[in-house]
């Protein structure tokens, strides 16, 4: 389900390189499957990879993510000329949607990145993907102008995970997943707040 809202009353909204951009992390990665009558369990996945691994691989924490989040220069993303701020707290879904802003609003423009959900899934014999829920709330002068959420997804090609020497290789896949979903997401809340701010 994707949702984006406009406001009524919107602000002028300030220059885009002038948007402080902040990204709040979720807390962990969960996994499900196809059927949870076949799965049984939340996790029941993630637990059978570690114990393949022989140790907890600690997946996507959100240390691991706010790593990877770096590397994808948010800041060009939206065209902004201020280093992002990360957060290390994770963040809720029901925070996530809430349009109040998390931090402190500024007299210029604003935009906070919410990712409170990481889903690894899997569909009888298909691809294993990696999926994520977020909320993109854009602010300006203080208000909120626009509001994005949605999921992303990204497949995880050639992943197996079957004994210690496979634990290097699917972290990287993983990670590699976890990065285009979230990349496939700010674009998605870009061309969203484009057509409600052109509006």
């Amino acid at each position: 389900m994707v949702s984006m809202m406009t406001l009524a009353n919107q602000a002028v909204e300030p220059e885009p390189n002038q948007c402080a951009i902040h990204f709040f992390p979720a807390d962990r990665i969960r996994s499900v499957g196809e059927d949870f009558d076949a799965v049984h369990a939340l996790d029941q996945d993630l637990r059978s990879y570690y114990n393949a691994a022989g140790r907890d691989l600690a997946w996507l924490t959100p240390a691991h993510q706010l790593s990877i989040v770096t590397a994808l220069h948010l800041d060009r993303r939206f065209s902004s000329s201020i280093q992002p701020i990360l957060h290390d707290t994770p963040i809720e879904r029901s925070q996530a949607v809430s349009n109040g802003p998390r931090v402190a609003a500024t007299d210029g423009c604003q935009i906070e990145v919410r990712i409170p959900q990481i889903f690894m899934e899997r569909g009888g014999l298909a691809t294993r993907s990696l999926r994520i829920f977020g909320a993109i709330k854009h602010y300006a002068h203080g208000q909120l102008i626009a509001s994005y959420s949605g999921f992303a997804s990204a497949e995880m090609q050639n992943f197996r995970l079957k004994a210690p020497a496979d634990s290097e290789t699917a972290t990287k896949i993983v990670e590699g997943a976890y990065s285009e979903a979230v990349g496939q997401l700010v674009d998605q809340s870009k061309v969203h707040f484009k057509q409600s701010l052109n509006h």
